[in-house]
């Protein structure tokens, strides 16, 4: 299970690094990388609309502006990238144990 999320992760951030040159090459500025909110409010505005009032109303407005906020400002395709190799790491070590 470990290898086909690290699989799908690296193939979300190659496709989102694409989708990022993409976008750069048209408006010809210089290469960067989408953040992930902005991702996410293209594929699903509505969802991430709701989930701050949800936050900070059910949990507390601190997880809001000092964790969730600050996960929403990292780039996308990089972030994708780190958990495939995140999840590909713990599908090794799982096949070692396997052994």
């Amino acid at each position: 299970m470990a290898r086909l999320l690290a699989i799908l992760f690296f193939i979300g951030g190659a496709v989102q690094t694409w989708f990022d040159w993409k976008n750069t090459i048209s408006q010809a500025d210089p290469f960067r990388f989408a953040d992930i909110g902005n991702v996410w409010a293209t594929i699903h505005f509505g969802s991430l609309q709701v989930l701050q009032p949800a936050i900070e109303r059910y949990i507390g407005p601190w997880l809001w502006e000092q964790v969730i906020f600050r996960i929403l400002l990292l780039p996308a395709a990089p972030t994708l990238f780190v958990l495939a190799v995140v999840f590909y790491l713990l599908a090794r070590r799982k096949a070692r144990k396997n052994r």
